[in-house]
Order: C-alpha cells, then structure tokens, then sequence
C-alpha cells in the first residue's frame, strides 16, 4: 500500500482541505499562509508539504470537491443524441448560488478560472460538439458564455432575492432556447 492510500495521510488531506475552506470563509487564499493552514489542520508544515506543494494545489481540489457532482455543459444541455443524465445532480448556479461549507472558495477571484478549467476536461465535450455539429472551438466559446452567465447572475444580488426559482426559469429558458438555434445551425 502506498502512502497516499494510507487512511491516516488522506484524513490529513481531508482535514488541510476542510481548514482551508474554513480560513477562506473570513480571508482571501492570498492572506493565508501555510503555517497559519498547517495549525488549523492541526498537522505540521512537513505534513502540509508531504501533500501538497502549495496552497493553490489545496484550492484546486476545494475547487474540484465543490464541482464534483454539478451537472456537467453536456448533462445540462442534453438532446435526443446525446442522451440525458445529471438528474438529481445540482446546476452550477444552484451550487453556487447556496453554497456554505465552500462559501469561502466559491468567492475567490480564482474560482471562475479553476472551475471552467475542470469543465475542458469534460470527457463528453467532444461527442457534444459533434452531435450539436460544433468544432471544439465553438463549443468551448458556448459553454464558457454560458457559464460566465450563470456565475455571475449566482454571485449577484440576483440571487438573494426571493424570486430566484423565477429567474433561474427564465434565464434557463433564455439558455434552452439558445441552445436549439445552435443547434440548427450546426446541422
């Protein structure tokens, strides 16, 4: 068994992550530093190390751990040939929108760039580009409007109003519709 499958080095991770997404909740990542982390972890700068290289590694797997079950650009803009998955997973301006235990890493400035980061990795891009009659290119320019829309109307004063199950409908209509001319323009 390697190190990084022992329980108690991936407890120390877990517990370098929840401490980071604690300190972010009342600093930005740029004001913290790794000895102040590494004693809200209760773990060692060796440990810290031991783990991680620097803190914007911890942020990137805050950032995966908040997207890791949103529905993915493909799961939320599925058609007949692409076939549709993603029910029950969250969409991102939800997420986002009601986010608490990541509330800190959500509002970071890095946040935006590290999540569209994750969503190029999408496996299901490529057939989702083809079956829509896309090149990689477009798509890519598609779904970063459409989630730099959903950011920031998630981040806005938009979204602590009471109305917002009203507006999600709206914008998400507004997208669908979108969705359905690109498509006719690819085939």
């Amino acid at each position: 068994m390697s190190l990084t499958e022992d329980a108690r080095f991936q407890q120390s991770a877990k517990r370098i992550r929840g401490a980071l997404a604690g300190l972010l909740r009342t600093k930005p990542l740029m004001d913290v530093t790794v000895s102040e982390l590494a004693q809200a972890a209760s773990v060692s700068r060796a440990t810290f190390y031991a783990h991680y290289d620097n803190l914007g590694d911890v942020y990137e797997e805050l950032v995966a751990e908040v997207m890791a079950d949103v529905r993915t650009f493909s799961e939320r803009f599925c058609s007949e040939d692409i076939g549709c998955t993603g029910e029950g997973k969250p969409l991102y301006c939800d997420r986002i929108r009601s986010e608490e235990r990541f509330a800190g890493v959500v509002r970071e400035a890095r946040f935006f760039p590290s999540m569209m980061a994750l969503t190029w990795e999408d496996p299901e891009a490529n057939a989702d580009a083809a079956v829509r009659g896309l090149d990689q290119s477009a798509m890519r320019a598609l779904r970063l409007f459409q989630m730099s829309g959903c950011h920031a109307v998630a981040t806005s004063e938009f979204a602590q109003r009471n109305d917002w199950e009203r507006i999600r409908r709206i914008i998400d209509a507004f997208i669908d519709g979108g969705m359905r001319a690109v498509e006719k323009i690819g085939s």
